[in-house]
């Protein structure tokens, strides 16, 4: 039959088609949807991963702190999220601590999760690190790991590890996954079926257009239908049959062909709606986000995603029945007039990005953050809201300022002086302690930034250097706001603040430490220079006993020869005697300088102390070319002073003035004087030097302890104070003066003793009469017995020697003696031992003993003199005072030591 071929080809090739449509269908399903399964399980292994990476460390966090209340409810709210199957927290014996299913609590993990073999974790949980497995059916994806945990009474401080377990539910998106692969295999197959049919179009036009076309065209001619034309072309029958019957049919077809344009077209349409549709609903169901659409005109709730759901607790019908304001927290500015104002300005075509404290269906209040925008939906007008709850954040963001309070409260309570420096070197913060050690009241501080001039100023190597990495300690010295030095031990600290590095300085004042110190250092040198003088002392009593014992030969010899020799003789004895006595005086001045003991007061000649002190600097005088001029009055009364310190006195105001002459130009000039100011009955003495003088800014402090205007080396700042200190304490004055024509004028002014005359000056009255004695000289220094001897012989008593002690006692028990001069210092038994010996065995001999000696430094042997009572001759001595001495004895039975 001929109409084979044509039937064949008008049925195969469609059929052909179909099937590829059907195959490449059957393909993508087998191939695709696995595929996208897998992508589904590796999607929701990322978020399960984040999940339990923030579950970590908010769990540590909390378990370190010891909240476990915070940490179960932070597992609570996982049973909201529509992904988590199950949500559990174990200790480190592997009990449930807390669970999404309150009925797991206090039960072994193992128990709760059977289908999983927990005993390949172990390991894992150990060291911390997030694992993950799927169970056999892959329908569920199990998260866990290690979480630090604090003992039951050290915060902060991990003791134990717990775990945390999360199941994420894999079934429900891996069903996503195919639906949505079944739905473009669908689509894919209606497009290749379109294919399909257009070719089969195109090859039947080609093959049975002058056949089937031509009778099919006439068929529908012949049923009336004015749109079927054949399209045939040729010079034959058939081909003019054809034109002919297109052109009948030329206005009809093409009206044919435009319908079937706009059909195609409105189903291209539909299915890319349909398409859209889809996709927008798939977008919004899976949205992580809030989302609400509101009407545009009420402000209701006309559809609500399944997380806006699960947020809230409503379901999308109850959305659908709320008043807009139900979702607020009810106090401004979350009320229902709030939540209307702001969909106004939304309406309004303003896009706002609110934060907006809501509550749940139960009542539980959680912050959001609203993002709000008008917007097209399906041709209609809407508003669309999308909610992120960021209570965690405001949490966070609560603990921050808790913390930043915290910190300020510290930071501005701390007694040392704190500075933050950013990286530039400028101070970016600091506490009131700082200012306060600057010389600020407190709100006084100046505003950041400083000046240089202002405040803290410390060197940029320092900064540089703390900056680096290395924490140094230093000492700065600053100026305060006064203009005085701020002495500050500095702690420089490399630190973070608000993610850059900056550095900490810590500051304390040691200005009153240093200066401490420095008195510290100051009295430490003046003890030892006190020791010096200790030590001084003790060799210059050996020295002046080894002085003394042959001056009061030399002193001796010289008077006896003044007595006996003729004129010749007499004159050069006088100059022998005057050298030995001034040699004497020099003596017995180290002697009074170097005696430790108490202050005693006594009636004092003036005159006496200034010659004395003359005599001990005349040699720096002297040899500085300086002229001393004397004018001491005569017939001063006496004072009441001790003559060692007024000595002192007088010798620092004399080297004094010595010293601020060395530089001067000749002449040189120091005038000493003495006069009595009978109005004020007081006694002054005036040093006075033609030197520089004193400048006037600096003359009120020249008695301050420790000022010296000295260089370097030549002058403690003491001398100046001490004697101001002697002179107030003996009620007197010590007063400075500079004349117009230069140097300085130091003035002393002593009151006078009460009841005493102003004979201190006046000759010693004549030796008593003198009857012939017996007297014992103990003595071991031979010069010093003969010396003795010859004066006492010379006033015609009997005289007796001894070389020691013990041949003092023998002799005493032979004799009887009136009167006993022992020294004190004698080898085998000395003086204060054969007077202890005397009072044992003669107790009515130990009134007539006296004793010589040229060494009273001692104070053992200053309290042995003054316990016994008994006078004392000292070396050297002059002939009248031992006459006059054994002749008081001789005739009293005693005689009082002298002042």
């Amino acid at each position: 039959m001929n109409m084979g071929v044509p039937a064949s080809l008008k049925f195969t090739v469609p059929l052909i088609l179909l099937a590829f449509a059907a195959t490449l269908s059957a393909v993508n399903l087998l191939y695709h949807v696995p595929q996208a399964e897998r992508a589904a399980e590796e999607d929701s292994r990322k978020r399960l991963a984040q999940e339990m990476s923030r579950l970590q460390s908010t769990m540590e966090y909390l378990l370190l702190k010891g909240d476990l209340e915070a940490a179960q409810h932070e597992i609570a709210v996982l049973a909201h999220n529509h992904d988590v199957i199950l949500a559990a927290l174990t200790d480190h014996e592997n009990a449930v601590i807390t669970a999404t299913r309150h009925a797991w609590v206090g039960r072994q993990i193992a128990d709760v999760l059977p289908e999983f073999d927990l005993k390949q974790f172990v390991g894992v949980v150990r060291e911390r690190r997030p694992g993950m497995t799927i169970d056999s059916n892959g329908t569920e994806l199990l998260g866990h790991a290690g979480i630090l945990m604090a003992g039951e009474r050290e915060e902060l401080r991990p003791s134990r590890i717990g775990s945390v377990f999360l199941i994420y539910d894999l079934k429900r998106y891996k069903a996503e996954a195919r639906a949505q692969v079944l739905q473009q295999s669908l689509y894919w197959a209606g497009w290749v079926t379109a294919l399909a049919l257009g070719m089969w179009l195109v090859f039947h036009f080609l093959l049975t257009r002058r056949t089937a076309r031509l009778v099919h065209a006439a068929e529908q001619l012949a049923a009336g239908n004015l749109a079927a034309r054949s399209g045939l072309k040729g010079t034959d029958e058939l081909g003019r049959l054809s034109r002919a019957f297109d052109a009948m049919a030329l206005e009809v077809a093409e009206t044919q062909t435009r319908l079937r344009q706009d059909i195609a077209e409105r189903a291209r349409s539909a299915e890319a709606l349909r398409v859209s549709e889809a996709s927008y609903r798939a977008i919004f169901d899976a949205a992580e986000d809030n989302i609400f659409v509101h009407d545009i005109e009420t402000g209701a709730i006309v559809d609500a995603n399944p997380k806006a759901c699960a947020a809230f607790g409503y379901s999308r019908d109850e959305f659908r029945r709320l008043d807009l304001g139900t979702l607020g927290s009810g106090v401004r500015p979350f009320t229902q007039e709030d939540a209307m104002e702001l969909f106004a300005r939304a309406v309004a075509g303003e896009e706002l990005r609110v934060e907006w404290h809501s509550k749940h269906k139960d009542g539980g209040l959680r912050w959001h953050e609203v993002f709000v925008k008008r917007v097209t939906i399906g041709g209609q007008d809407r508003v669309l809201s999308l909610g992120r709850d960021i209570t965690g954040r405001k949490v966070a963001e609560a603990a921050l300022r808790a913390s930043e309070e915290q910190y300020r409260a510290m930071f501005n309570a701390s007694i040392d002086g704190l500075a933050l420096w950013n990286p530039a070197g400028q101070i970016v913060d600091t506490n009131p302690a700082l200012w306060r050690m600057y010389g600020y009241g407190d709100g006084q501080s100046p505003a950041l930034p400083l000046d240089c001039d202002t405040g803290p100023c410390y060197h940029t190597d320092f900064l540089k250097a703390v900056a680096a990495g290395e924490s140094i300690h230093s000492e700065v010295t600053d100026l305060r706001k006064d203009g005085s030095a701020l002495e500050l031990e500095v702690h420089g600290i490399p630190m973070q603040y608000q993610g850059q590095p900056h550095v900490l300085t810590i500051a304390r004042d040691i200005t009153e430490k240093k200066r401490s110190a420095g008195e510290l250092a100051r009295q430490r040198e003046s003890l030892y220079q006190r020791e010096k003088l200790a030590a001084l002392g003790s060799l210059l009593a050996g020295v002046a006993h080894e002085l003394n014992n042959p001056l009061s030969v030399v002193v001796a010899r010289a008077v006896l020869l003044e007595e006996q020799g003729d004129s010749v003789t007499q004159a050069a004895a006088l100059k022998i005697r005057t050298a030995a006595e001034r040699c004497a005086r020099i003596v017995r001045t180290f002697l009074a300088m170097a005696r430790q003991q108490q202050p005693e007061r006594g009636a004092v000649a003036v005159n006496d102390v200034v010659s004395a002190a003359l005599d001990m600097t005349a040699y720096a005088v002297r040899t500085s070319s300086i002229e001393v001029t004397l004018d001491l009055s005569k017939g001063l009364p006496l004072i009441l002073a001790d003559a060692d310190q007024l000595h002192q006195v007088l010798l620092n105001l004399i080297i004094n003035a010595q010293q601020s002459l060395q530089d001067q130009t000749a002449p040189r000039r120091i005038r000493v004087s003495s006069c009595f100011d009978y109005l004020a009955n007081v006694v002054c003495i005036t040093v006075a030097d033609n030197g520089p003088g004193i400048p006037a800014h600096l003359r009120a402090r020249v008695f301050e302890p420790y000022f010296t205007t000295k260089p370097t080396g030549m002058g403690t700042g003491v001398g100046l104070a001490v004697s101001l200190g002697i002179v107030e304490a003996h009620d007197g004055t010590l007063t400075l003066d500079c004349p117009a024509e230069g140097g300085a004028v130091f003035t002393i002014a002593l009151p006078v003793c009460t009841g005493k005359s102003a004979g201190a000056d006046a000759e010693p009255s004549g030796e008593p009469s003198m009857t012939p004695r017996t007297i014992l000289i103990v003595d071991d220094e031979a010069e010093i017995r003969e010396a003795l001897a010859e004066i006492l012989t010379g006033a015609r008593h009997r005289v007796v020697t001894a070389g020691s002690g013990r041949e003092a006692l023998e002799r005493m028990a032979e004799d009887h003696y009136d009167v006993i001069l022992t020294d004190i210092r004698m080898p085998d038994l000395d003086g204060r031992a054969l007077y202890q010996e005397i009072e044992q065995r003669w107790p009515g001999h130990a009134g007539r003993v006296v004793f010589v000696t040229g060494d009273t430094l001692t104070s053992a042997l200053r309290e042995f003199v003054s316990e016994s009572g008994r006078p004392v001759i000292e070396k050297p001595f002059l002939p009248s005072e031992v006459r006059r001495i054994v002749a008081e004895l001789a005739m009293n039975g005693e005689v009082a030591p002298p002042d």
